[in-house]
Protein backbone atom coordinates (compact mmCIF):
# COMPACT_ATOMS: atom_id res chain seq x y z
CA UNK A 1 0.00 0.00 0.00
CA UNK A 2 1.69 3.25 -1.10
CA UNK A 3 0.93 6.76 0.06
CA UNK A 4 -0.72 7.71 -3.21
CA UNK A 5 -3.43 5.05 -2.82
CA UNK A 6 -3.94 6.01 0.82
CA UNK A 7 -4.48 9.63 -0.14
CA UNK A 8 -6.95 8.56 -2.79
CA UNK A 9 -9.09 6.83 -0.21
CA UNK A 10 -9.00 9.86 2.08
CA UNK A 11 -9.90 12.29 -0.68
CA UNK A 12 -13.08 10.39 -1.46
CA UNK A 13 -14.53 10.42 2.02
CA UNK A 14 -13.24 13.56 3.72
CA UNK A 15 -13.70 17.28 3.21
CA UNK A 16 -11.87 20.48 4.05
CA UNK A 17 -10.60 20.91 7.58
CA UNK A 18 -11.92 24.11 9.15
CA UNK A 19 -11.14 25.63 12.53
CA UNK A 20 -9.29 22.58 13.85
CA UNK A 21 -6.87 24.34 16.12
CA UNK A 22 -6.25 27.92 15.09
CA UNK A 23 -9.85 28.92 14.29
CA UNK A 24 -9.61 31.46 11.47
CA UNK A 25 -6.22 32.79 12.62
CA UNK A 26 -3.67 32.64 9.84
CA UNK A 27 -0.20 31.41 10.77
CA UNK A 28 3.03 31.18 8.84
CA UNK A 29 4.77 27.82 8.48
CA UNK A 30 8.18 26.75 7.27
CA UNK A 31 8.98 23.27 6.01
CA UNK A 32 12.62 22.57 5.17
CA UNK A 33 15.09 19.73 4.90
CA UNK A 34 17.03 17.55 2.53
CA UNK A 35 15.90 15.05 -0.13
CA UNK A 36 18.75 12.73 -1.05
CA UNK A 37 19.15 11.28 -4.56
CA UNK A 38 16.84 13.90 -6.09
CA UNK A 39 19.30 16.55 -7.23
CA UNK A 40 17.95 19.05 -9.77
CA UNK A 41 14.43 17.62 -9.53
CA UNK A 42 11.41 19.84 -9.01
CA UNK A 43 9.90 19.54 -5.54
CA UNK A 44 6.27 20.57 -5.01
CA UNK A 45 4.58 21.70 -1.81
CA UNK A 46 0.93 20.66 -2.00
CA UNK A 47 -2.15 20.88 0.17
CA UNK A 48 -4.21 17.69 0.24
CA UNK A 49 -7.84 18.83 0.15
CA UNK A 50 -10.66 16.61 1.31
CA UNK A 51 -13.95 15.89 -0.41
CA UNK A 52 -12.51 14.66 -3.69
CA UNK A 53 -11.16 18.06 -4.72
CA UNK A 54 -7.93 18.22 -6.75
CA UNK A 55 -4.67 18.52 -4.83
CA UNK A 56 -3.54 22.15 -4.68
CA UNK A 57 0.08 23.01 -5.48
CA UNK A 58 1.15 25.88 -3.24
CA UNK A 59 4.77 26.31 -4.32
CA UNK A 60 7.68 24.61 -6.05
CA UNK A 61 11.48 24.70 -6.00
CA UNK A 62 14.28 22.96 -7.85
CA UNK A 63 16.43 20.91 -5.52
CA UNK A 64 20.12 21.78 -5.58
CA UNK A 65 22.95 19.27 -5.83
CA UNK A 66 22.64 18.49 -2.12
CA UNK A 67 18.87 18.14 -2.26
CA UNK A 68 18.17 21.02 0.10
CA UNK A 69 14.79 22.78 0.06
CA UNK A 70 12.72 25.26 2.09
CA UNK A 71 9.09 26.37 1.79
CA UNK A 72 7.12 29.09 3.57
CA UNK A 73 3.34 29.03 3.48
CA UNK A 74 0.34 30.42 5.34
CA UNK A 75 -2.58 28.36 6.65
CA UNK A 76 -5.59 28.94 8.90
CA UNK A 77 -5.72 25.51 10.45
CA UNK A 78 -4.02 22.17 10.89
CA UNK A 79 -4.25 20.06 7.78
CA UNK A 80 -2.59 17.45 5.59
CA UNK A 81 0.18 18.57 3.23
CA UNK A 82 2.68 16.75 1.08
CA UNK A 83 6.00 17.10 -0.67
CA UNK A 84 6.10 15.54 -4.13
CA UNK A 85 8.50 15.17 -7.03
CA UNK A 86 7.70 14.48 -10.66
CA UNK A 87 9.08 10.95 -10.16
CA UNK A 88 6.30 9.72 -7.84
CA UNK A 89 7.87 10.57 -4.48
CA UNK A 90 5.09 11.68 -2.12
CA UNK A 91 5.66 12.57 1.53
CA UNK A 92 2.80 13.68 3.75
CA UNK A 93 2.94 15.76 6.91
CA UNK A 94 0.73 17.72 9.31
CA UNK A 95 1.36 21.42 9.91
CA UNK A 96 0.92 21.36 13.69
CA UNK A 97 4.06 23.44 14.34
CA UNK A 98 5.43 26.54 12.65
CA UNK A 99 8.85 25.06 11.81
CA UNK A 100 9.11 21.48 10.60
CA UNK A 101 12.08 19.62 9.17
CA UNK A 102 11.56 16.65 6.88
CA UNK A 103 14.43 14.62 5.46
CA UNK A 104 14.09 11.75 3.02
CA UNK A 105 15.81 9.57 0.47
CA UNK A 106 14.00 9.63 -2.86
CA UNK A 107 14.95 5.99 -3.46
CA UNK A 108 13.18 4.93 -0.25
CA UNK A 109 10.91 7.85 0.53
CA UNK A 110 8.47 5.91 2.72
CA UNK A 111 11.17 5.87 5.38
CA UNK A 112 11.27 9.67 5.69
CA UNK A 113 11.52 11.35 9.07
CA UNK A 114 10.03 14.52 10.53
CA UNK A 115 11.37 16.75 13.29
CA UNK A 116 9.52 19.49 15.11
CA UNK A 117 6.08 18.03 14.35
CA UNK A 118 4.62 15.66 16.91
CA UNK A 119 1.59 14.82 14.75
CA UNK A 120 3.70 14.19 11.64
CA UNK A 121 5.88 11.81 13.64
CA UNK A 122 2.75 10.02 14.86
CA UNK A 123 1.45 9.81 11.30
CA UNK A 124 4.74 8.33 10.06
CA UNK A 125 4.69 5.71 12.80
CA UNK A 126 1.06 4.89 12.08
CA UNK A 127 1.64 4.48 8.34
CA UNK A 128 4.64 2.21 8.89
CA UNK A 129 2.61 -0.16 11.06
CA UNK A 130 -0.48 0.12 8.87
CA UNK A 131 1.47 -0.88 5.75
CA UNK A 132 2.91 -3.91 7.53
CA UNK A 133 -0.50 -5.11 8.67
CA UNK A 134 -2.12 -4.34 5.32
CA UNK A 135 0.62 -6.19 3.44
CA UNK A 136 0.19 -9.20 5.71
CA UNK A 137 -3.54 -9.26 4.94
CA UNK A 138 -2.82 -9.03 1.22
CA UNK A 139 -0.38 -11.95 1.45
CA UNK A 140 -3.02 -14.06 3.18
CA UNK A 141 -5.64 -13.15 0.59
CA UNK A 142 -3.23 -14.04 -2.21
CA UNK A 143 -2.48 -17.44 -0.65
CA UNK A 144 -6.17 -18.08 -0.02
CA UNK A 145 -7.08 -17.26 -3.61
CA UNK A 146 -4.32 -19.57 -4.85
CA UNK A 147 -5.51 -22.49 -2.69
CA UNK A 148 -9.12 -22.01 -3.78
CA UNK A 149 -8.10 -22.06 -7.44
CA UNK A 150 -6.09 -25.22 -6.81
CA UNK A 151 -9.07 -26.74 -4.97
CA UNK A 152 -6.94 -27.45 -1.93
CA UNK A 153 -8.11 -29.23 1.20
CA UNK A 154 -10.93 -27.58 3.10
CA UNK A 155 -8.81 -27.58 6.26
CA UNK A 156 -6.09 -25.51 4.56
CA UNK A 157 -8.61 -23.04 3.17
CA UNK A 158 -10.35 -22.79 6.54
CA UNK A 159 -7.04 -22.02 8.26
CA UNK A 160 -6.32 -19.13 5.90
CA UNK A 161 -9.89 -17.84 6.14
CA UNK A 162 -9.55 -17.75 9.92
CA UNK A 163 -6.15 -16.08 9.60
CA UNK A 164 -7.63 -13.45 7.28
CA UNK A 165 -10.35 -12.57 9.79
CA UNK A 166 -7.84 -12.38 12.64
CA UNK A 167 -5.54 -10.09 10.67
CA UNK A 168 -8.37 -7.78 9.62
CA UNK A 169 -9.57 -7.61 13.23
CA UNK A 170 -6.02 -6.81 14.33
CA UNK A 171 -5.78 -4.03 11.74
CA UNK A 172 -9.13 -2.59 12.81
CA UNK A 173 -8.15 -2.65 16.47
CA UNK A 174 -4.95 -0.80 15.60
CA UNK A 175 -6.91 1.83 13.66
CA UNK A 176 -9.45 2.24 16.47
CA UNK A 177 -6.74 2.64 19.10
CA UNK A 178 -4.99 5.26 16.97
CA UNK A 179 -8.19 7.27 16.65
CA UNK A 180 -8.94 7.02 20.36
CA UNK A 181 -5.43 8.08 21.37
CA UNK A 182 -4.92 10.95 18.92
CA UNK A 183 -5.88 14.53 19.72
CA UNK A 184 -5.09 15.81 16.21
CA UNK A 185 -8.22 16.43 14.06
CA UNK A 186 -6.15 16.10 10.88
CA UNK A 187 -4.64 12.80 12.02
CA UNK A 188 -8.06 11.49 13.04
CA UNK A 189 -9.54 12.48 9.67
CA UNK A 190 -6.79 10.69 7.84
CA UNK A 191 -7.15 7.49 9.85
CA UNK A 192 -10.96 7.57 9.65
CA UNK A 193 -10.62 7.62 5.88
CA UNK A 194 -8.47 4.51 5.96
CA UNK A 195 -10.86 2.76 8.34
CA UNK A 196 -13.54 2.68 5.64
CA UNK A 197 -11.36 0.21 3.72
CA UNK A 198 -11.73 -2.51 6.36
CA UNK A 199 -14.67 -1.54 8.60
CA UNK A 200 -18.42 -1.28 8.19
CA UNK A 201 -19.63 2.28 7.63
CA UNK A 202 -21.70 2.11 10.82
CA UNK A 203 -18.60 1.22 12.79
CA UNK A 204 -16.65 4.13 11.31
CA UNK A 205 -19.59 6.39 12.16
CA UNK A 206 -19.35 5.38 15.80
CA UNK A 207 -15.64 6.16 15.80
CA UNK A 208 -16.24 9.52 14.13
CA UNK A 209 -18.91 10.47 16.65
CA UNK A 210 -16.67 9.58 19.57
CA UNK A 211 -13.80 11.60 18.05
CA UNK A 212 -16.06 14.59 17.44
CA UNK A 213 -17.26 14.50 21.03
CA UNK A 214 -13.67 14.24 22.32
CA UNK A 215 -12.07 16.95 20.19
CA UNK A 216 -15.10 19.24 19.76
CA UNK A 217 -13.73 19.91 16.28
CA UNK A 218 -16.43 21.17 13.93
CA UNK A 219 -15.07 19.27 10.89
CA UNK A 220 -15.39 15.98 12.76
CA UNK A 221 -18.94 16.89 13.74
CA UNK A 222 -19.72 17.62 10.09
CA UNK A 223 -18.08 14.39 8.99
CA UNK A 224 -20.18 12.44 11.50
CA UNK A 225 -23.33 14.12 10.19
CA UNK A 226 -22.39 13.28 6.59
CA UNK A 227 -21.60 9.67 7.42
CA UNK A 228 -24.77 9.33 9.50
CA UNK A 229 -26.85 10.51 6.55
CA UNK A 230 -25.14 7.88 4.40
CA UNK A 231 -25.89 5.14 6.93
CA UNK A 232 -29.51 6.22 7.23
CA UNK A 233 -29.91 6.35 3.43
CA UNK A 234 -28.67 2.77 3.18
CA UNK A 235 -30.88 1.52 6.00
CA UNK A 236 -33.70 -0.71 4.91
CA UNK A 237 -37.13 0.77 5.49
CA UNK A 238 -38.95 -2.54 5.33
CA UNK A 239 -39.84 -4.26 8.56
CA UNK A 240 -37.26 -6.64 9.97
CA UNK A 241 -38.07 -10.18 8.94
CA UNK A 242 -37.00 -13.53 10.29
CA UNK A 243 -34.50 -15.04 7.87
CA UNK A 244 -32.89 -11.77 6.82
CA UNK A 245 -29.43 -10.58 7.93
CA UNK A 246 -29.41 -8.57 11.12
CA UNK A 247 -28.42 -4.95 10.38
CA UNK A 248 -24.99 -4.01 11.67
CA UNK A 249 -24.70 -2.30 15.04
CA UNK A 250 -21.52 -0.37 15.86
CA UNK A 251 -21.61 1.56 19.12
CA UNK A 252 -19.29 2.22 22.03
CA UNK A 253 -19.25 0.26 25.26
CA UNK A 254 -18.93 1.93 28.70
CA UNK A 255 -15.14 2.22 28.21
CA UNK A 256 -15.60 3.92 24.80
CA UNK A 257 -14.40 0.83 22.93
CA UNK A 258 -16.28 0.32 19.69
CA UNK A 259 -18.23 -2.95 19.60
CA UNK A 260 -19.98 -4.37 16.54
CA UNK A 261 -22.67 -6.99 16.21
CA UNK A 262 -20.73 -8.61 13.38
CA UNK A 263 -17.79 -9.21 15.74
CA UNK A 264 -20.00 -11.70 17.58
CA UNK A 265 -20.62 -13.90 14.54
CA UNK A 266 -20.18 -17.56 15.32
CA UNK A 267 -22.56 -17.39 18.29
CA UNK A 268 -26.27 -17.05 18.85
CA UNK A 269 -26.73 -13.46 19.98
CA UNK A 270 -29.76 -11.97 21.69
CA UNK A 271 -29.67 -8.29 20.75
CA UNK A 272 -31.52 -6.77 23.68
CA UNK A 273 -32.77 -3.18 23.31
CA UNK A 274 -33.52 -1.65 26.70
CA UNK A 275 -32.91 1.37 28.98
CA UNK A 276 -32.42 2.03 32.67
CA UNK A 277 -35.51 4.29 32.72
CA UNK A 278 -37.74 1.61 31.15
CA UNK A 279 -39.75 -0.19 33.84
CA UNK A 280 -40.83 -3.14 31.65
CA UNK A 281 -37.19 -3.56 30.55
CA UNK A 282 -35.98 -3.76 34.13
CA UNK A 283 -38.75 -6.24 34.92
CA UNK A 284 -37.67 -8.44 31.99
CA UNK A 285 -33.97 -8.32 32.87
CA UNK A 286 -34.06 -11.24 35.37
CA UNK A 287 -35.42 -13.46 32.59
CA UNK A 288 -32.59 -12.41 30.25
CA UNK A 289 -30.06 -12.97 33.04
CA UNK A 290 -31.43 -16.48 33.61
CA UNK A 291 -31.15 -17.26 29.89
CA UNK A 292 -27.61 -15.92 29.72
CA UNK A 293 -26.42 -17.91 32.73
CA UNK A 294 -28.04 -21.09 31.44
CA UNK A 295 -26.76 -20.96 27.86
CA UNK A 296 -23.58 -18.83 27.92
CA UNK A 297 -21.45 -21.97 27.65
CA UNK A 298 -23.51 -23.23 24.72
CA UNK A 299 -22.48 -20.74 22.03
CA UNK A 300 -24.89 -18.03 23.23
CA UNK A 301 -24.43 -14.46 24.39
CA UNK A 302 -26.32 -11.21 24.80
CA UNK A 303 -25.56 -7.77 23.39
CA UNK A 304 -27.29 -5.10 25.42
CA UNK A 305 -28.14 -1.99 23.38
CA UNK A 306 -29.28 0.84 25.62
CA UNK A 307 -31.51 3.77 24.70
CA UNK A 308 -30.29 5.68 27.72
CA UNK A 309 -29.09 9.27 27.61
CA UNK A 310 -27.48 9.32 31.07
CA UNK A 311 -24.31 7.24 31.32
CA UNK A 312 -24.31 7.08 35.13
CA UNK A 313 -27.87 5.70 35.22
CA UNK A 314 -27.04 3.23 32.46
CA UNK A 315 -23.99 1.86 34.29
CA UNK A 316 -25.82 1.70 37.61
CA UNK A 317 -28.63 -0.34 36.04
CA UNK A 318 -26.13 -2.77 34.50
CA UNK A 319 -24.55 -3.28 37.91
CA UNK A 320 -27.80 -3.47 39.88
CA UNK A 321 -29.49 -5.90 37.51
CA UNK A 322 -26.29 -7.99 37.16
CA UNK A 323 -26.24 -7.84 33.38
CA UNK A 324 -22.90 -9.55 32.84
CA UNK A 325 -22.60 -9.30 29.07
CA UNK A 326 -21.42 -6.70 26.55
CA UNK A 327 -23.27 -3.39 26.50
CA UNK A 328 -23.26 -0.53 24.00
CA UNK A 329 -25.01 2.81 23.61
CA UNK A 330 -24.61 6.17 21.91
CA UNK A 331 -26.56 7.74 24.81
CA UNK A 332 -29.02 9.48 22.51
CA UNK A 333 -32.23 7.86 23.76
CA UNK A 334 -34.76 7.78 20.89
CA UNK A 335 -32.33 9.63 18.62
CA UNK A 336 -30.02 6.60 18.62
CA UNK A 337 -29.07 5.30 15.19
CA UNK A 338 -30.38 1.84 16.09
CA UNK A 339 -33.97 3.08 16.45
CA UNK A 340 -34.47 3.57 12.71
CA UNK A 341 -32.21 0.70 11.75
CA UNK A 342 -34.26 -1.80 13.77
CA UNK A 343 -37.61 0.04 13.46
CA UNK A 344 -37.95 0.15 17.23
CA UNK A 345 -41.32 1.46 18.36
CA UNK A 346 -41.02 0.49 22.00
CA UNK A 347 -38.80 -1.30 24.48
CA UNK A 348 -38.05 -3.89 25.67
CA UNK A 349 -37.43 -5.25 22.20
CA UNK A 350 -35.03 -7.94 21.02
CA UNK A 351 -33.95 -10.02 18.06
CA UNK A 352 -32.20 -13.37 18.18
CA UNK A 353 -29.39 -13.71 15.66
CA UNK A 354 -27.86 -17.03 14.61
CA UNK A 355 -24.10 -17.71 14.20
CA UNK A 356 -24.30 -16.60 10.56
CA UNK A 357 -25.79 -13.22 11.47
CA UNK A 358 -29.35 -14.09 10.39
CA UNK A 359 -32.42 -13.14 12.40
CA UNK A 360 -34.14 -16.29 13.69
CA UNK A 361 -36.64 -14.78 16.14
CA UNK A 362 -37.95 -11.45 17.44
CA UNK A 363 -39.59 -10.07 20.56
CA UNK A 364 -38.84 -13.02 22.80
CA UNK A 365 -39.97 -12.36 26.36
CA UNK A 366 -40.64 -14.45 29.41
CA UNK A 367 -41.03 -18.16 28.74
CA UNK A 368 -40.89 -17.62 24.97
CA UNK A 369 -37.21 -16.71 25.28
CA UNK A 370 -36.44 -19.78 27.37
CA UNK A 371 -38.35 -22.12 25.05
CA UNK A 372 -36.74 -20.75 21.87
CA UNK A 373 -33.23 -21.07 23.27
CA UNK A 374 -33.97 -24.57 24.57
CA UNK A 375 -35.02 -25.66 21.07
CA UNK A 376 -31.89 -24.19 19.46
CA UNK A 377 -29.28 -24.94 22.09
CA UNK A 378 -29.89 -28.50 23.23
Amino acid sequence: MNIKSLLGVIAIVLFSLTACQRKNKEARFNIAGNIQHAANQKLLLQEVPFGGKPIVTLDSVTLDEKGKYSFDFIAKQEGIYRLATEKDMEIIFINDENNIQINADATNYQSYNAKGSKNSEALISFLKQYRQKDSSIFATLYSLDLLQKQKAKDSSIYFLQKQRVEKINDLNSFVQNTIHQSSSPAMIYYVLGLSLRSMETAQVLALAKAAAEKTKAEPLVQFSTMLNAQVQANTKTTALSIGQPAPEIALNDPTDKNITLSSLKGKYVLVDFWASWCGPCRAENPNVVAAFEKYKKKNFTVLGVSLDDDKANWLEAIKTDKLNWQHVSDLKKWESTVVNTYQIEGIPFNVLVDPNGMIVAKELRGQALQDTLASLLH
